[in-house]
């Protein structure tokens, strides 16, 4: 892999830290509920995956600022105003709902940056990085979802 594709390595740490409660989530939300209640926890969840949600929204946002036309800013504010309203109502509505919405939001978000990664100019190591901390979000939240509903 060329030196400009490798992911520089303050990226990758902070983006792990950033996906680290995902996991820890996950395996206190299929503990046993001595500590903390289940209902908790999935709340817990919820709350980190709204903020992440509207996090990679807001990176949207950051591109209305950019030197482009007025329908590329358009495209990009909407989809930073919808992730981030995909992100509230996750809030509001009954758990199992919340995270499907969230899910779906993620993966449209993350689809959205993997076929414009090229056209934004970002660096490749950026929309490699961005698909494998939303993979892992998503499915830890596949999973919460499952164990929420089992």
């Amino acid at each position: 892999m060329p030196e400009g594709d490798a992911i520089p390595r303050p990226a990758l740490i902070i983006g792990l830290l950033a996906v680290l409660p995902f996991p820890v989530l996950l395996i206190l939300v299929w503990s046993p509920p001595d500590v903390i209640s289940p209902d908790r926890l999935v709340g817990a969840f919820l709350a980190y995956a709204s903020g992440v949600t509207a996090l990679l929204g807001g990176a949207h946002w950051a591109l209305v600022a950019g030197p482009y036309g007025k329908a590329r800013i358009g495209a990009e504010g909407a989809i930073g105003f919808a992730a981030l309203v995909a992100a509230w109502l996750a809030l509001i509505v009954p758990q199992y709902l919340g995270l499907s919405l969230l899910i779906a939001a993620l993966f449209l978000l993350a689809l959205r940056n993997a076929l414009m990664a090229e056209a934004q100019g970002t660096a490749p190591w950026f929309a490699r990085l961005n698909g494998y901390l939303t993979a892992a979000a998503i499915v830890t939240a596949i999973l919460v979802l499952i164990r929420l509903i089992t």
